[in-house]
């Protein structure tokens, strides 16, 4: 095989023995004559660093895998009971409404009821329930969500003091949710080059600012040289052995993906298994390669910090955790087993409910009931939302 100019030698590099090791321990810089510098030790650490945080990552990844199909297997079965009685409930009040007996009061209780069911199921893509829904509703389903996407935009043009492009689709709350925050994300990115621009040219860059930007405009060249040294010698259109072409293409791949993703570990590790380097060359780095390959493995360790408090954060959404619940194979056991429970008292009561309204006495006081509730619910919500309010100023 041929060898390309070493990234971090100024020679050509002797023929190495293949090195198969993915792990970044290979990539670590070991003690020479002084022992490890400052800068040698930081950068070692942010290795160990980003290494940890890609086992966490698989970790998190391997825990919902295993998880997921119990969860499924547990809470599909009592969701789908869950619908059917909701639905019986529903197409009960609808026979209910429909004869007499019931006070103008009891009438508008009812209908809320069975309108709010109705929105619940239709949200799932229940189309006889949106149909029920707009039978007894003052405002359609579809009415109704045009005037939700109505208000966001309204509040979203006094936040941001524009209004939502037109030309975008906004055809439902998602979408228009989403074109939301990502003119919020343009905002706050223009305010802060605008500070940045401002600061700028109020004072000259600092040493360390200056000291900063050469150590960026480094590593930048420097990932780029690494890419490009993997893809010169592992293009696979140069290669004529079909083993060796297909070795190649999936290496290549490798190499783009991780150059995508800015993820210097991966192309370096890369460059040991093709013999583009080796761990002593790489012990030898001068201090300013080094300054900049840190100020690389630095991005990248923030960026895997993102990924997995993102993936954190859809682990419990997925399977109900609470925001502040870490995410392992105990605590989705006991939550999946809390979830089970409330589901079966939740059917227990709806299924004794059903049963006990066919009495039309029992039946006005459970609207009685619900009505409460209602108001009770609405009251405690109510009350965290000011709560949170207070707690954010």
């Amino acid at each position: 095989m041929s060898h390309q100019p070493d990234l971090f030698d100024d020679e050509l590099p002797a023929a190495h023995q293949q090195k198969e090791n993915n792990s970044t321990s290979a990539l670590k810089l070991t003690a020479q004559d002084s022992g490890l510098t400052p800068s040698q030790q930081r950068f070692n650490r942010l290795l160990s660093r980003i290494e940890k945080l890609k086992n966490q990552l698989i970790e998190i990844q391997t825990i919902s895998d295993a998880h997921r199909p119990l969860h499924h297997q547990t809470i599909a079965p009592l969701r789908e009971r869950h619908r059917t009685f909701t639905r019986e409930l529903v197409l009960w009040l609808d026979g209910r409404l429909a004869r007499k007996g019931l006070s103008p009061n009891q009438k508008c209780i009812a209908t809320l009821i069975l309108c709010n069911l109705c929105e619940q199921l239709a949200a799932e893509g229940d189309e006889e329930m949106q149909i029920l829904h707009d039978k007894h509703s003052t405002e359609s389903l579809a009415q109704k969500e045009q005037a939700a996407i109505l208000g966001v935009r309204e509040m979203m043009a006094d936040i941001l003091g524009e209004p939502l492009a037109d030309d975008e689709p906004l055809d439902n709350l998602h979408d228009v949710f989403n074109a939301s925050m990502a003119k919020m994300r343009e905002a706050a990115e223009a305010e802060q080059e605008r500070r940045q621009q401002a600061r700028a040219r109020k004072k000259k860059p600092s040493a360390a600012q200056l000291k900063a930007q050469a150590e960026q405009q480094e590593a930048e060249t420097t990932l780029r040289k690494v890419f490009r040294q993997l893809a010169s010698a592992l293009h696979p259109d140069r290669e004529n052995d079909p083993e060796e072409r297909t070795r190649k293409t999936t290496l290549m791949s490798e190499a783009n993906a991780a150059y995508d993703r800015r993820d210097l570990i991966t192309l370096l590790q890369i460059q040991l298994r093709t013999e583009l380097t080796d761990t002593a060359s790489i012990a030898k780095m001068a201090e300013e390669k080094i300054a900049a390959l840190t100020r690389l493995l630095k991005q990248q360790a923030q960026e895997l910090e993102n990924e997995l408090h993102q993936r954190r954060q859809v682990a419990r959404q997925e399977f109900g955790l609470p925001s502040y619940e870490t995410v392992s194979a105990t605590s989705l056991q006991r939550s999946l087993r809390v979830e089970e429970v409330s589901l079966k008292q939740d059917l227990n009561a709806m299924q004794q409910d059903l049963q006990q309204i066919q009495d039309d006495k029992y039946f006005k006081s459970w609207l009685k009931e619900q009505h409460r509730l209602s108001q009770a619910n609405f009251i405690d919500d109510l009350d965290d939302w000011m709560m949170d309010s207070f707690r954010y100023k």
